[in-house]
């Protein structure tokens, strides 16, 4: 039977995401606001997908790339992460590994965030939960401009 735990505050979801992609063994991906990617520096997440990245896994994500985000999403890049742009869902959190395991949040105060924000996540391993926010992503991937060509362009 699937379990699932509702998350409170900002600080809570990021520390689960990080511990969804400690466990990964083949894929994470991912759609966060900027600020949120931002914050996973402080988590280790990014260490974290670098390792599975290393492992052969692979790491995918969608935010929006903007100015005064450049440095985190220059940093993913050079560890192997697979980035893409894209203006839409500006308060989508979501983290889904191996297809398997989920945390999603659609609709957080992505402006002004801090860490003790509150905010209401759902961490999951339903199993149609992971493979529905999966399809959410693959549709927002392939409509995505890729990061690379972003930072050209900014």
């Amino acid at each position: 039977m699937a379990r699932e735990i509702t998350i409170k505050n900002v600080k809570d979801t990021l520390a689960a995401g990080s511990n969804i992609i400690e466990s990964a063994q083949n894929e994470v991906v991912w759609i966060l606001p900027p600020n949120y990617l931002a914050y996973s520096f402080q988590f280790s997440i990014p260490e974290k997908s670098k390792m599975l990245i290393e492992k052969g896994g692979r790491v995918r994500g969608i935010t929006k790339i903007s100015g005064a985000y450049l440095d985190p999403v220059r940093k993913l890049l050079d560890s192997g992460e697979e980035l893409r742009h894209i203006d839409q869902f500006p308060g989508v959190f979501m983290l889904v590994a191996d297809n398997k395991e989920s945390i999603s949040s659609m609709s957080i105060n992505a402006e002004n965030l801090t860490l003790d924000d509150p905010t209401v996540a759902l961490w999951t391993d339903n199993k149609a939960q992971a493979e529905f926010l999966t399809a959410t992503f693959e549709t927002a991937w392939n409509e995505g401009v890729d990061a690379k060509k972003r930072l050209r362009e900014l």
